[in-house]
């Protein structure tokens, strides 16, 4: 989540003079904004599938350990199982993470 925040706060900060010159020449603040919204959206996607891979190593590699810890009940199981809603819920909130530090962070250049 840090990674990806600041991954979108650099790209907006090496692009602040872009949004200055689209500023003064009269582009809408939507029209500013979009291109890095979108952009902040793919890299919370690309994050939350980083997220998902690297948790389904860990739980692969810590299944041993948690089904004694469970009573039978591993954690790479449980992953398996509930798959599809673990990775929506990582990959709506990555996308929306991304998305919305996107646009609070244009928003500090927009104001000349």
């Amino acid at each position: 989540m840090v990674v990806t925040v600041n991954t979108i706060r650099l790209a907006i900060y090496i692009s602040r003079e872009e949004i200055a010159v689209m500023n003064l020449v009269g582009a809408s603040s939507r029209y500013i904004r979009g291109p890095f919204v979108v952009s902040g959206c793919l890299y919370g996607l690309v994050a939350a599938a980083v997220t998902l891979v690297v948790f389904y190593v860990v739980a692969f590699w810590l299944e041993r350990v948690t089904a004694g810890f469970f009573s039978g009940l591993g954690l790479f199981r449980y992953y398996l199982a509930n798959f599809s809603s673990i990775s929506a819920i990582i990959i709506i909130s990555g996308v929306i993470l991304g998305g919305v530090s996107s646009y609070f962070g244009v928003r500090r250049y927009l104001k000349v």
